[in-house]
């Protein structure tokens, strides 16, 4: 994923001012670590618990199953498969376009993950379709994952 992101994060990628930004994620102790992968490493982060070894996301203070405190973030593969979509028509708020797809992907590693799904029409997704993740400037301070078909275009 990193070397994608070298090419995806070029400052002449980022939208002008005048353009719609997408809204801002709420960042908080719990999640900083997700974003700063994302924003500073090009990489998909997701909590692990250091006792039993849970994979977690969305992050959480305390492991689901063990409830333990402690834990690490694990950098995942970068592939997964649909698990399941929406596509979205209304309310359409800039920069978004109508008919824009969102997918929860299950990573290979377990973990689900909310993200974009792109570079394929919506008639042509469907559930358990392989996907590979990359990592995405949408803009000067906003850096997300983005799922795409694997292989390519559809």
């Amino acid at each position: 994923m990193t070397e994608t992101l070298s090419a995806t994060l070029a400052e002449d990628n980022a939208p002008a001012k005048s353009e719609a930004l997408r809204p801002r994620p709420a960042i908080n102790l719990d999640n900083a670590f997700f974003f700063e992968a994302l924003t500073e490493r090009g990489e998909l982060a997701i909590q692990q618990c250091s006792d039993c070894n849970e994979l977690r996301h969305p992050p959480v203070p305390m492991c689901p199953e063990c409830h333990s405190v402690h834990w690490a973030p694990k950098t995942m593969g970068g592939r997964g498969i649909v698990h399941s979509y929406v596509v979205l028509y209304h309310p359409i708020v800039p920069p978004f376009e109508p008919g824009y797809i969102v997918a929860v992907v299950e990573l290979e590693e377990g973990p689900r993950v909310v993200m974009n799904l792109e570079d394929v029409e919506r008639e042509d997704v469907v559930i358990g379709m392989a996907v590979s993740i990359t990592v995405e400037r949408m803009d000067a301070d906003l850096v997300l994952p983005v799922a795409r078909p694997e292989g390519g275009h559809s």
